[in-house]
């Protein structure tokens, strides 16, 4: 009777297989050599250790022991890990585990068996493609133009200049302008709390009219304004270079006095012609981040209008409290209102860091002698910059002039009378068969038009002198000029407004839950009114360059008006409704 060799079962004679676990027959081995337990007889199979019939231990000899190559401590010859340093006692191959000795297949970075990593080099990816940026913006958030991406189909972005918390400053090209080279400011909605935002706005708005409304050559040109969803952009000149707070974290020593006071010249004669603007316009953050020097000369721009305010003779307060702290004297933080000697006390903290480069955060109102701190200063400048600072406005300098006269001494009164004079030369111009409108002071003021105009406005008469001619050439695509040049024979140009390729922008409301439930539908379908600005260069044949602002405000067409608060009003119903009957639906059901 066949034996299992596996299983021990006895089976019939002529069977290929054990009818108790299933294996084969043919490999069992022959009775006499079949293994049976010494204490019942009972058949075992191969290399069993204990009998299944009655359990008790097989004395067989146990395998022969072995060393682990690690520790040299004694193992079974079965052991696949040491029981002493747990390390593995397979001898391990370059395609092995470290850990276990379990092969690995190729490139694997985690051995299969124990998830241990491997430790080798893999080759690298293959560069991703690089993916083009579109050519339109749709995101909102600030700072986050790409290169090339294209604005209102004019301006391509060329590089990010600058980021700050509310906006981003960018290097851009207007195509319609010759590739001109432009910076473009951005102010996003959705960087500004709610509280603020409505006052931001504002201040925004408020910079780029001033901007666009003043001339002087320490200030820089506004050639456009518009909006892309909730951020609101400024096209402004471009002025290569570096600002005064990019200098002083370069310096490692105080400027010498001569460059500090050739700083100081420009920036005074700025000062003092926005002091005899009619209101008086009060900078109120004059600040080394705010002063550039452009690239290659030591020429003063004065930059970011965005807090400069009018003076309202009688009014005890500024409304808002905007400044720096350091730069902004006492009665800027809402005590009083600011005026003159409020840029006075700023531009002299301002000096007083050209010359000593101490921080005037560090204590707030407390200046030391400029002195004290820069043996190479002189006592005249010292004395200036300390009256110049003085928590209390009654003792510093009353305006910017006296400020100049006491830090350059009696030459100041010949230098600063003539510079006030002629900070802006202006060409006597005039308008002819104007509508509405006309020249007022420096800028061109063409009035309220109706969006989608295209037709002859006028002329513009510039005074050429004999053997004289000047190029005439408009920097905005809404007013386009019938002549290029003007000479002594033919002195006025002709005018004809564009605005039929504008777009409009559309209403934005900013306060309680209605409005802003209002503000939904309208930012997509109420028009509202734009001002746009811009600037007419005259380019004379003696080298010669003058600019003429140019403002022009234009309304939305009266049936796109109606179409957009009849679509608004009807929506708003539509919703309101729908809301209504699920109400109604939710009481019915709950009584």
């Amino acid at each position: 009777m066949p034996v299992c060799n596996y299983c021990g079962a006895s089976n019939r004679e002529g069977t290929h297989y054990c009818k108790q676990c299933g294996k084969s027959l043919l490999l069992s081995v022959a009775p006499e050599s079949t293994t049976l337990c010494p204490q019942c007889a009972t058949r075992l199979r191969a290399n069993a250790r204990f009998c299944k019939a009655c359990g008790s231990t097989l004395n067989m000899t146990a395998p022969a022991m072995r060393l682990c190559p690690h520790c040299g401590q004694s193992l079974s010859a079965r052991a696949r890990f040491c029981k002493h340093c747990g390390r593995s006692t397979q001898t391990t191959s370059a395609n092995s585990c470290l850990q276990c000795g379990h092969p690995l297949r190729p490139n694997a970075r985690f051995c299969s068996l124990c998830r241990t990593p491997v430790s080798v080099t893999l080759p690298a990816p293959p560069p991703k493609p690089v993916k083009q940026p579109a050519s339109n913006v749709g995101r909102t958030a600030s700072g986050r133009l790409l290169g090339a991406s294209t604005l209102m189909e004019r301006y391509v972005i060329l590089e990010r200049i600058a980021k700050g918390g509310m906006g981003a400053i960018y290097r851009a090209m207007d195509k319609r302008l010759g590739d001109r080279i432009v910076a473009i400011k951005e102010m996003a909605e959705s960087a500004i709390a709610p509280a603020e935002r409505k006052q931001v706005i504002e201040s925004f708005q408020r910079e780029a009219e001033l901007l666009a409304t003043l001339q002087h050559p320490n200030l820089i040109h506004v050639t456009d304004t518009f909006q892309v969803q909730d951020s609101h952009y400024m096209v402004m000149e471009y002025i290569p270079g570096k600002t005064l707070q990019t200098l002083l974290d370069e310096q490692t020593k105080p400027f010498a006095e001569d460059q500090v006071l050739l700083w100081a010249e420009q920036l005074c004669g700025v000062l003092a012609y926005l002091h005899a603007q009619t209101p008086p316009i009060i900078y109120r953050d004059m600040k080394p981040s705010n002063v550039m020097i452009v690239e290659d000369s030591d020429e003063v721009k004065l930059i970011d209008f965005g807090i400069a305010r009018f003076f309202k003779p009688g009014k005890r307060k500024d409304t808002i409290q905007f400044g720096t702290d350091g730069y902004a004297p006492p009665e800027q933080y809402g005590k009083m209102q600011t005026d003159e000697r409020s840029d006075v006390y700023a531009l002299g903290a301002m000096l007083h860091q050209l010359l000593t480069l101490r921080d005037p955060q560090t204590v707030l109102f407390q200046f030391p002698s400029v002195k004290s701190l820069n043996a190479q200063a002189s006592s005249r400048v010292s004395n200036a910059i300390a009256k110049a600072v003085q928590p209390n406005k009654d003792k510093r300098h009353q305006n910017i002039p006296d400020l100049w006269k006491d830090l350059t001494g009696d030459k100041a009164a010949e230098l600063m009378i003539p510079q006030q004079s002629a900070l802006l030369p202006q060409p006597s111009l005039d308008i002819a068969s104007a509508p509405e409108g006309g020249i007022s002071g420096p800028l061109l003021d063409i009035g309220r038009i109706t969006m989608g105009l295209n037709a002859p406005y006028g002329s513009l008469r510039i005074p050429v002198a004999a053997g004289e001619v000047a190029r005439v050439v408009s920097e905005v695509p809404w007013l386009r000029l019938t002549e290029s040049t003007v000479d002594p024979a033919r002195q006025e140009v002709g005018i004809a407004l564009y605005t039929a390729a504008l777009k409009t922008p559309r209403l934005r409301l900013q306060g309680n839950l209605l409005k802003r439930w209002l503000d939904v539908h309208t930012r997509f379908l109420v028009p509202t009114d734009q001002t746009l600005f811009g600037r007419v260069r005259v380019e004379r044949s003696n080298g010669a360059t003058e600019t003429i602002p140019v403002t022009l405000a234009v309304a939305p067409p009266g049936w796109q008006l109606a179409g957009g608060w009849t679509i608004t009003i009807g929506l708003m119903l539509t919703e309101l409704g729908g809301v209504m009957g699920i109400l109604l639906a939710m009481l019915a059901a709950f009584f």
